[in-house]
């Protein structure tokens, strides 16, 4: 039997202490007026099982920190690709989505409240050391384009943890990070 190929490109095995993952999660649409505002609508999304089987843990050091992205209706799905990555689950947070001035909460789509915000989980590889205990877990900060998270999460992830830093489905380049997907470049790189 052979290996599967490396799906991760010129990504480092065994490198990274930190791993932020944004998973192109596929959500199963309940009416056809949902279908813009869909993941579908603005990128490839992958079924869970895909994203389960993707060797994560390959890219972990000893001592790894995995903070994942993830949807209310997908939090169970989040764990266990959590766990399926080989990483024990810690902790969690939350960003509360502003509209984009800043004047009101955000109004997204959902299938009982209305999305105003997106969680984010923790979960280790062996011990890693945490340099600072004074970040909240709770970002509060306008929503921006589809998908595109707070530059706070990794201001926040550099202030707490040792790199090196990866971030899988990343949508853009940020210094002192590598990247992997199939839109890093989407966006402006961060400064």
């Amino acid at each position: 039997m052979t290996a599967a190929p490396w799906p991760f490109g010129a990504l480092i095995p065994l490198r990274y202490g930190v791993i932020l993952a944004d998973p192109a999660w596929l959500f199963a649409l309940r009416s056809p007026k949902g279908e813009a505002k869909s993941p579908q609508a603005h990128y490839r999304c992958m079924p869970l099982a895909n994203i389960q089987a993707l060797p994560v843990s390959q890219l972990a050091a000893p001592d790894c920190v995995c903070i994942m992205w993830a949807t209310a209706p997908m939090l169970p799905q989040a764990i266990d690709t959590l766990v399926a990555w080989g990483f024990t689950f810690k902790s969690a947070g939350a960003w509360a989505k502003q509209s984009p001035t800043g004047a009101s909460w955000g109004f997204g789509p959902g299938y009982i409240y209305r999305s105003a915000a997106e969680f984010w989980l923790l979960g280790t590889i062996g011990r890693p050391a945490l340099r600072s205990r004074s970040i909240r877990n709770l970002i509060v900060a306008p929503r921006r384009e589809h998908s595109r998270k707070p530059v706070q999460m990794h201001a926040d992830i550099e202030a707490m943890f040792d790199g090196p830093y990866v971030e899988l489905f990343a949508r853009s380049q940020r210094p002192g990070w590598d990247c992997w997907g199939n839109e890093t470049t989407k966006f402006e790189a961060a400064a």
